[in-house]
């Protein structure tokens, strides 16, 4: 009757053990999701990012596009005009050859084949722009597709994220439950002194050794590496001739949401670039009197980020920001 009492006490207090292993993977499981749920937000943030500089570059060539075609439409004007003037002294040369008849007359055709010139290179301008302006509306459609994905993808994970969660709160629930009913089956005091080791037969406890599990690699998230090459290849273009052009800003500060304020370095083309440690969470980072709201998942908390300032555009200035160990993974 004692043994039996004793293992009832035992078999509790290895319910509550085991109960506290699945309640930590549990809770292990729920950080990955809501780490996984970060990522997703981020990586939103990221195609938000390139939406802006796209939407940038449409406005610059809208009226790029609005000049090279009243551009054209002067040529064409002058075009027109030109080719009646060459009729007429055409007409004139006919009628009265004379010195100043030819040389009003080559005059005009001089004049004429100009104002073809001018007619060909402005309309190859607004082709090219044209073209040009159809890529970044094209760009725009991709990316805003994107974002569309990226929303669904974060509606269902926040999903998850909850079910997760309500399966951890139950659990811990019927963990309570039954800990309490073994503390209220288990005896106040034992009857007989506890059996020997002979008798009751525990497994031994693992090595710490082999209690510590492999820490998981890190998940690198493919569509964040594409971004990552994407701005790096901008900049790289950007930046290829070697002037560094002026410079808008003198002295230019990030202020994250928490610590110290920090320098940027000037690049070239108003492109400033810092590379500093984040912390977890929803930031708010401040540079003058422009705020940049991220998401930082959990896994980056300490993690040195890349941020670039991009001030070409004061009315829509974009923060370019990921984390330097993707540069590893870049081809």
């Amino acid at each position: 009757m004692a043994v039996m009492r004793y293992s009832s006490l035992v078999l509790a207090g290895l319910a509550i053990f085991w109960g506290a292993e699945v309640a930590a993977q549990s809770q292990a499981s729920l950080s990955a999701e809501k780490n996984r749920l970060a990522r997703m937000e981020q990586s939103m943030e990221n195609h938000m990012v390139e939406i802006e500089d796209i939407e940038n570059e449409l406005v610059s060539y809208e009226y790029k596009l609005k000049r090279a075609k009243e551009s054209l439409a002067d040529a064409r004007k002058k075009h027109e005009e030109s080719r009646r003037e060459l009729q007429q002294a055409e007409r004139d040369h006919q009628l009265n050859k004379s010195s100043d008849s030819e040389r009003q007359l080559n005059k005009a055709q001089h004049g004429f084949s100009m104002a073809e010139r001018g007619v060909d290179s402005r309309s190859r301008r607004v082709e090219f722009i044209q073209s040009n302006y159809d890529d970044l509306n094209d760009q725009l459609k991709v990316a805003r597709q994107a974002v569309a994905r990226s929303e669904s993808r974060i509606a269902e994970q926040r999903i998850k994220v909850e079910q997760v969660h309500n399966a951890v709160l139950a659990k811990a629930d019927a963990e309570k439950r039954a800990a309490a009913m073994a503390r209220k089956a288990a005896p106040v005091k034992p009857e007989v002194p506890p059996p020997s080791v002979a008798e009751v037969k525990m497994e031994p406890e693992p090595e710490p050794e082999e209690e510590m599990a492999e820490e998981p690699q890190r998940e690198v998230d493919a569509e964040l590496v594409e971004y990552v090459r994407r701005e790096m290849g901008r900049l790289d273009k950007l930046l290829a001739d070697n002037d560094r052009g002026r410079r808008t800003f003198r002295d230019l500060e990030l202020d994250p949401s928490h610590g110290d304020s920090l320098s940027f370095e000037f690049l070239g083309h108003n492109q400033y670039r810092l590379v500093a440690p984040v912390e977890a969470g929803r930031q708010v980072y401040k540079i003058k009197t422009w705020k940049f709201r991220r998401t930082i998942p959990s896994d980056d908390d300490g993690e040195r980020y890349v941020f670039i300032f991009d001030g070409r555009r004061l009315s829509r200035p974009r923060l370019v920001m990921y984390p330097e160990y993707v540069l590893s993974h870049l081809d």
